[in-house]
């Protein structure tokens, strides 16, 4: 018990206006019925700190985890930059593919069966340039058309057999930047490149660079071929699966069935 004013209070150990210990480094006073806390007094015994006592992160922590966000940064952004980058190829042959397709019906609608105009390659391309009067034909070898040097294999292999910017074929340029390479002519349309084209119809090989002379120059990757056949344009390796390392020629078909480059 504790009397002040002739008045008497009861002081449990512990309650709402008193904390465990808090009698012990102050006084108590009761000035009224009604209990007044004295001046000095402060209810929150452990204040936050100032900011001179405030904790915060060592130059070492700050620079381990600038090595872990770059670490992971290293492993992610290739492989997010190499799935967008693969997205636009696929949504660029889809759109290559489309324009070489009408403008061949269009010359079938106009000149007949695809037999009776694809006897030269000068006769094709003529007739492929009034179809797509915005083209840009290149001159052979002059580094317009297709990278100068060799394409590269999936494996990362330089392909040695063959350099499209040497004198192959008639090549032009798309409005869009896309190059065409007309190549491989058969008159009699009855032939077949390799395994791709088990039927063997080929009147002629369209070679196609979904970004023109931008990397990264890779048959599979940018760099697709298509046949002009009896019945109109095919991409090549649907017959066949040769959709991998060793050539990726007939990688088309495969893009556009499943509209991805699942390889």
């Amino acid at each position: 018990m504790f009397s002040f004013k002739n008045k008497s209070v009861s002081t449990p150990p512990y309650n709402k206006y008193c904390r465990s210990g808090l009698l012990t480094r102050q006084k108590l006073f009761v000035l009224s019925d009604n209990m007044q806390i004295p001046n000095g007094y402060n209810p929150h015994p452990n204040p936050l700190p100032r900011r001179g006592n405030m904790f915060a992160f060592t130059l070492a922590e700050v620079l381990i985890t600038l090595v872990i966000i770059g670490v992971i940064a290293a492993i992610t952004v290739p492989s997010l930059i190499n799935k967008t980058n693969n997205q636009e190829y696929v949504s660029r042959l889809k759109k290559a593919y489309s324009v070489l397709s009408q403008a061949t019906n269009s010359i079938i609608r106009e000149e007949g069966p695809v037999t009776s105009w694809a006897t030269s390659l000068d006769c094709i391309y003529n007739l492929y340039k009034k179809q797509l009067p915005n083209i840009k034909e290149c001159r052979t070898n002059g580094g317009e058309c297709f990278k100068p040097g060799n394409y590269k294999k999936l494996t990362g292999e330089v392909d040695m057999g063959n350099d499209w910017n040497q004198n192959v074929g008639r090549k032009f340029i798309l409005a869009d930047g896309t190059q065409i390479l007309f190549w491989n002519h058969d008159p009699s349309c009855t032939s077949r490149w390799g395994d791709l084209e088990i039927e063997g119809k080929k009147c002629i090989i369209i070679g196609v660079d979904v970004n023109g002379l931008k990397k990264p120059n890779m048959y599979g990757k940018d760099m697709f071929f298509f046949s002009l056949r009896q019945t109109g344009v095919f991409p090549l390796g649907c017959t066949t699966d040769s959709c991998n390392g060793t050539n990726a020629f007939g990688c088309a078909c495969k893009v556009l069935r499943e509209g991805a480059m699942n390889y």
